[in-house]
């Protein structure tokens, strides 16, 4: 709950242009670049306008929601090496948008990563830092954990409750019921 007023917080500064502590905030023009750079790389990617809108819309959905920082066209870096890679349109798996176009339909080493659809496909939060991660998604979806082996993952509910805790990595599921998750602590 801290972490979404946090972020309401840091939305509403950079919606009135004020930084967080209330001064004037100086990033509108850098912001602006960024938005561009953002732009042309979905652009360069052979999405129309109207798609490149669309996949930033997803985008500032997530930052709302999760926190982090932009960093491509459809990632978002939420600290600890931990991010959320976002499919582009008309895409059912995520990728790394670096020139080699890299599917994500597995998960790093020593990483835990949970997929918005089944099969390990669809949007993608990569857990490296341990942490409570929000999971956002109500639908069912995937995970693996791929992290040291006997590293446990935790499934927590709305109450941040632990409800459940698989057996340790190496582990996976290609059909998870989101529904009642709100966080993964990624390594309890």
């Amino acid at each position: 709950m801290l972490r979404k007023i946090a972020t309401l917080a840091s939305v509403c500064a950079l919606l009135t242009g004020l930084n967080v502590a209330g001064t004037a905030s100086a990033a509108a023009p850098d912001g602006e670049s960024r938005a561009a750079t953002f732009a042309a790389q979905a652009h360069k990617e052979g999405l129309t306008d109207a798609e490149a809108a669309a996949l930033q819309h997803r985008v500032d959905d997530y930052l709302t929601t999760m926190g982090g920082e932009q960093i491509a066209a459809n990632k978002i870096d939420l600290g600890g090496g931990s991010s959320v890679v976002v499919t582009l349109p008309g895409e059912k798996r995520a990728r790394e948008l670096t020139g080699t176009r890299k599917i994500l339909d597995s998960c790093n080493s020593k990483t835990f990563c949970a997929f918005a659809n089944s099969q390990w496909w669809g949007d993608q939060i990569q857990m490296v830092s341990c942490s409570d991660y929000m999971i956002p998604w109500t639908t069912v979806g995937s995970w693996i954990n791929n992290q040291t082996t006997g590293t446990v993952a935790q499934f927590k509910d709305n109450t941040a409750t632990v409800r459940w805790v698989d057996g340790g990595a190496f582990a996976q599921d290609d059909t998870a019921d989101w529904s009642w998750v709100l966080y993964v602590n990624n390594c309890r």
